[in-house]
């Protein structure tokens, strides 16, 4: 039996009148008695906080509580949080940016923190990692976690957070049922398509609707041109690349032409939500999905947890007579913590006090163990609690060759929806050749480039 969605809430706010409540019906750890209480301004610090994390989802549940022993533990902070879908977020935090007015403290992807460093926008972390007052940070994130948020120049731009790899995601007993084996290469991968096709289902679930490509386009670039021309390609600033076959975007748009013209996707793929493409999915209604690891806990609301429990990952197939980097998979350290720039001293260690509670192994393993996502840290865990998919994706993320991240968190965002957002529904729905899809990213790219350049 299906489980009831749950009803999405798009603003909440924690009272702090509530936090006992809350912090007794979950079990919060209590201060001891006889603890002295710390001396608090009478009027708290105010932290405006953002995240993707609507009610219902295992993030929110355990936000919820956090935030409602953080009331309790510190009286003088109080934190007004806004979770709304990731898509929405980035939206409200380009308007935010764009006028002056971010919030103090926000769940953010990579690529959009890095352009909002560049202008002044969000605090360097690399002075609270090196702060003695937090020594938890380096604890928790190695220089290895630390690479993907860190430029060049030293500048740490997220604390991370959420981490997350990819995964090709099948129900193990569909599959033997039907006698078919997960695709290890993409030849393989368009004769599945076509076996589900013939069993009248869709061979890979997609929430066209939500622009849910930008995985899908990583993982294509990165099996056509290998690792290094990826990046190069997608962080190099050379626009005329996206055209040049050896960068490998050309390739991969070919690559996605063939699963459409295979049939792969449903007929109405660019209607369809993400919550729709989960149920879809849960239903065996498509062979496949392919996203990120936060995706179980999706299935879960859209399915059952017996269905869960049945799911497998695999990586994305390798593309025979292309560079053969199989063991690099789409993903790393692409999602962490901003803070805005030019805060009052007090505020900023307010938001820094908030961060490093959400950044904590303690906040995030229980998330991970419950299937939520992938801790960004390194933290020791009970696999018994975790679904068998969910420990594949957390040892796929330890044990990575590499990873490229997904689209929405390497190239600028008016790159990625012109990827996501143009290009490939435009091939999916006959507007674009090929080539026209191509050319309109790198028109975009072009754009992006001599603006930045003024």
């Amino acid at each position: 039996m299906k489980r009831h969605k749950p009803i999405r809430v798009a603003r909440v706010l924690l009272l702090i009148l509530l936090a006992p409540i809350l912090a007794l019906q979950a079990g919060c750890a209590r201060l001891e008695e006889g603890t002295p209480e710390e001396s608090h301004p009478s009027e708290p610090w105010q932290v405006e906080m953002m995240t993707s994390w609507t009610a219902g989802s295992k993030a929110a549940t355990h936000l919820g509580v956090m935030l409602a022993q953080l009331a309790k533990d510190r009286p003088d902070i109080l934190v007004t949080h806004e979770g709304m879908p990731s898509a929405d977020l980035r939206a409200r935090l380009t308007t935010r940016m764009a006028t002056g007015n971010p919030p103090d403290l926000s769940w953010c992807v990579l690529s959009y923190a890095r352009e909002y460093i560049k202008d002044g926008k969000i605090i360097d972390w690399r002075p609270v990692f090196d702060d003695p007052r937090h020594p938890e940070f380096r604890t928790w994130f190695d220089e290895k976690a630390l690479s993907s948020v860190t430029l060049p120049d030293g500048r740490i731009i997220m604390v991370p957070q959420e981490a997350s790899v990819d995964g090709l995601y099948y129900d193990t007993a569909l599959f033997e049922q039907n006698g078919w084996r997960p695709p290890r290469t993409f030849v393989e991968l368009l004769d599945l398509v076509g076996k589900a096709r013939e069993k009248g289902m869709v061979g890979i679930a997609v929430g066209g609707k939500d622009m849910r490509f930008a995985w899908l386009a990583s993982a294509l670039l990165v099996r056509t041109a290998g690792l290094q021309r990826s990046l190069d390609l997608c962080l190099g600033g050379v626009p005329s690349r996206y055209s040049d076959p050896l960068y490998g975007f050309p390739g991969a748009m070919e690559r996605f032409k063939e699963l459409v013209d295979a049939g792969a996707f449903s007929p109405n793929v660019l209607g369809m939500s993400a919550a729709e493409a989960d149920e879809m999915f849960a239903d065996n209604q498509a062979a496949l999905y392919y996203e990120g690891a936060w995706k179980p806990d999706g299935f879960e609301v859209a399915g059952t947890y017996e269905f869960v429990e049945r799911l497998a990952r695999v990586g994305f197939p390798s593309i025979p007579g292309t560079p053969r980097d199989a063991g690099v998979n789409v993903g790393g350290n692409i999602i962490g913590f901003f803070i805005a720039d030019k805060l009052p001293e007090e505020q900023m260690q307010a938001c820094i006090e908030v961060a490093k509670r959400i950044a904590s192994p303690g906040f995030n393993i229980p998330i991970m163990e419950a299937g939520g996502f992938v801790y960004a840290g390194r933290a020791d865990y009970d696999e018994s609690k975790v679904s068998p998919v969910m420990n594949q994706l957390i040892r796929a993320y330890r044990e990575a060759d590499g990873f490229i991240p997904s689209m929405d968190a390497l190239v600028p965002p008016s790159v990625d929806l012109a990827i996501k957002q143009n290009a490939m529904p435009g091939i999916l729905s006959g507007l674009y050749t090929v080539e026209q899809a191509v050319a309109e990213v790198e028109r975009v790219a072009r754009e992006y480039l001599d603006a930045s350049r003024r």
